[in-house]
């Protein structure tokens, strides 16, 4: 087993951790199992400790990476070199530690309304040694008992994300595993970057949503057929297909979303960003099966009924000022269990719940772009598993749902 520590994530205490309690843990019950340490020394080192580790590794027992770190740590970990382009072959488990500050996948993997259940399926010597330790470290240790208890691991899917130039150049591409985002998102994972040092735990994210929640962004969305949309009066997706006349007219295989929008993103292999803020909770609480796909949700204010007459919302701040506690009431909802989904505009643009015209669009799909228009700083963000890239001028960014041989063959302990 390789054990990937990275000991400046989160409150950095979880290379203490992992030497004092999960290394330990190990050693009592992984039946001789032989750890190879590693600490990593600054950006993208754990996605080379981990191809490093894959490219000599022998045939035989399947290959074990265990993460210690945050969501940026197992996004370096799906961008190791061999990794990221799928030439390393090899399949991989994971298990994760959590010792970042948000932690989704983890959280996403164990949810808090189902950890009991999982642990009354422990076998009864590894209860007893989780009851030894304090219930926090206790919380951090799931995907260490999933592995141990020789439980089944989930298969994580992943998208590659480019940012494309002006002249049609990619100038960056990305593997994602957790989430792909801009306007508001991104710009709250911008601005948290810039007080991590002030604030290094979750509490900045909230602060930085207090300072961007009133910026909106121009763009154009091309979502590409097939593709689900969620109906909240029938709590089902329909399929939308491309029209007929798009067999002789290959611009016609998209669906275009206009804006403005307060909201975009997309995830896979998670339901929630934070232990509680459950932003898209179909994701578990509808699964689709075998299918793969991204969810995406987003918010476009002009499906606001008091938005339709409101006129230059750009040089207007007073019509964001006035959607903002709004978008606030939005996001309050996915702290509730993801409640968001199914709230809806009344006659008026007050926020209710209802089933009649949701303020939250949610799709199910396996490509889509994102085309910035004017000027606004906002709109020419796009975060990729907490790493935030500008879109040049002239410049658009697309995501794809990686497939097939595209994919890294990688799984994790953990999905209860």
């Amino acid at each position: 087993m390789l054990i990937i520590s990275n000991p400046y994530s989160g409150d950095k205490s979880g290379d203490k951790f992992l030497r004092e309690t999960v290394v330990p843990l190990l050693e009592r019950h992984g039946n001789g199992l032989v750890m190879d340490f590693k600490q990593t020394n600054g950006p993208g080192h754990a996605g080379e400790l981990a191809s490093d580790y894959l490219r000599s590794h022998g045939t035989g027992n399947t290959p074990i990476i265990m993460v210690s770190g945050g969501d940026t740590t197992i996004h370096e970990v799906f961008n190791g070199p061999g990794i990221a382009t799928s030439s390393i072959k090899t399949k991989a488990e994971i298990i994760l530690v959590p010792s970042g500050t948000a932690n989704a996948m983890y959280h996403s993997l164990f949810p808090p309304s189902r950890v009991n259940e999982f642990l009354g399926g422990l076998r009864e010597e590894l209860i007893n040694d989780l009851k030894a330790f304090p219930e926090e470290q206790g919380a951090k240790l799931y995907s260490v008992l999933h592995f141990l208890d020789n439980q089944r691991t989930r298969n994580l899917q992943s998208t590659r994300t480019r940012v494309v130039g002006p002249n049609g150049g990619v100038i960056h591409e990305v593997v994602s595993c957790v989430v792909v985002s801009t306007s508001l998102h991104a710009s709250i994972l911008d601005v948290a970057e810039e007080l991590r040092a002030e604030h290094p735990g979750i509490e900045r994210f909230k602060i930085a949503a207090g300072r961007s929640i009133r910026q909106w962004s121009q763009a154009d969305v091309k979502i590409h057929y097939p593709y689900h949309i969620y109906d909240s009066s029938s709590q089902q997706f329909t399929l939308q297909t491309p029209p007929q006349e798009a067999a002789d007219n290959p611009t016609r295989d998209v669906s275009i979303y206009s804006g403005p929008y307060a909201y975009f993103l997309t995830t896979t292999n998670v339901d929630r960003l934070e232990m509680q803020f459950r932003i898209t909770p179909l994701a578990t609480s509808l699964p689709v099966g075998d299918d793969e796909w991204m969810e995406l949700l987003m918010i476009r204010p002009s499906r606001d009924p008091s938005f339709s007459s409101a006129g230059d919302w750009e040089g207007n701040e007073g019509i964001r000022e006035q959607f903002a506690p709004k978008m606030m009431q939005i996001l309050q909802g996915a702290y509730q269990d993801g409640a968001h989904v199914n709230m809806a505009y009344s006659a008026t643009g007050g926020i209710v719940g209802d089933e009649q015209n949701t303020v939250v669009e949610y799709l199910r799909v396996r490509e889509w772009t994102w085309l910035p228009e004017g000027t606004s700083s906002v709109a020419h963000l796009v975060c990729i598993d907490g790493q935030v890239l500008h879109i040049p001028a002239g410049g658009f960014v697309t995501a794809a749902l990686l497939t097939g041989e595209d994919k890294a063959d990688l799984s994790v302990y953990g999905g209860i």
